[in-house]
């Protein structure tokens, strides 16, 4: 069951108890300096729930989310996934791309450059074109 957690001009964030995820979507491409603060928002969001939902995973709808900024793209491949993976400690992520290549670049970029410090810290990461897609390796993990 969907209950809302946060919702702004960029992004929302819900949690879906039934799996358990943390999803959210970004609504459209946000200006700089919002990419990082709504990530950031999500993350602390998520170390509350995952009190109460010690197997929660992470989804991440970014087919609307547009080009990031070049400072934005550094970020998310420099500080990210030590944030998300070691001080979170998502276990599972799953990524929703969009239909343009330049704007999921920098998933695409994050992932293959982050894969063998998954592996290290047992966790998985796949990116999706579709939800139900990402809904079905969700509840299989």
């Amino acid at each position: 069951m969907d209950h809302p957690v946060f919702s702004n001009q960029y992004l929302t964030c819900i949690l879906d108890d039934s799996i358990p995820v943390l999803k959210h979507r970004w609504q459209c491409s946000p200006p700089l300096g919002e990419f990082k603060k709504g990530l950031l928002a999500i993350l602390k969001e998520y170390k509350q729930y995952k009190i109460d939902y010690p197997n929660l995973k992470w989804l991440a709808d970014t087919e609307l989310l547009g080009e990031l900024s070049e400072e934005d793209e550094k970020w998310l491949t420099s500080e990210w996934d030590h944030l998300l993976f070691d001080e979170a400690g998502v276990k599972v992520h799953a990524v929703i791309l969009g239909p343009d290549f330049f704007a999921d670049y920098p998933m695409e970029k994050f992932k293959s450059s982050s894969e063998r410090k998954f592996q290290e810290l047992g966790a998985q990461l796949e990116v999706f074109l579709d939800e139900k897609g990402a809904y079905d390796w969700l509840r299989s993990r």
